[in-house]
């Protein structure tokens, strides 16, 4: 074999070598990924909608009125109430997937440290092929631009909107009943 070739060939390998292993030593850590949102459904996949914010509790259930091919939304009660359209509108499509801001990984500090051990609110999202959403909300962040929630089946804590927390808190403490004239 030509020595020139051999030397260029040991050249080659060692450049190759040494980008495989610059490669290796600096991927991307694959184990986590970055979301962007708390969770993800259809807001047409929602059947049922559970808020308890503090003592106030309201639980809303998506039914068919007979011989209706539609679907409405009712405050659950002894008798239902069908929600005020007004008010409710863009209801189902807001906990269809809350966007996450920040995620909190492998948390060391107590869940009370975030207000979620109890938590301020709990709220459960039931989608057409029985799977809950449950989550809870805590406390708002230091700056008071987000709060703090975590799903029951996760240990990382996340941070959302303070805004889309507290539309989702009034659905308990004032839901959407037709006002009277």
């Amino acid at each position: 074999m030509n020595f020139r070739l051999t030397i260029m060939l040991v050249v080659v390998l060692a450049i190759v070598g040494a980008t495989a292993a610059f490669y290796w030593a600096n991927k991307p850590d694959e184990e986590h990924v970055a979301r962007e949102w708390l969770y993800k459904i259809s807001d047409s996949d929602i059947v049922e909608i559970e808020v308890q914010y503090k003592e106030d509790h309201v639980k809303f259930i998506k039914n068919s009125p007979p011989g209706s091919t539609s679907w409405i939304w009712l405050i659950d009660g002894d008798p239902p109430v069908q929600v005020y359209g007004p008010k409710w509108s863009g209801t189902p499509f807001l906990l269809g997937g809350p966007q996450i801001n920040r995620e909190l990984i492998d948390v060391k500090e107590p869940l009370s440290s975030y207000g979620l051990d109890p938590p301020q609110s709990i709220i459960k999202v039931t989608e057409k092929g029985g799977h809950v959403f449950e989550f809870h909300l805590g406390d708002t962040t230091p700056n008071n631009e987000n709060q703090y929630v975590k799903l029951i089946d996760e240990t990382s804590i996340f941070t959302v909107a303070e805004m889309w927390a507290r539309v989702i808190n009034e659905l308990a403490v004032n839901p959407p009943y037709t006002p009277s004239n």
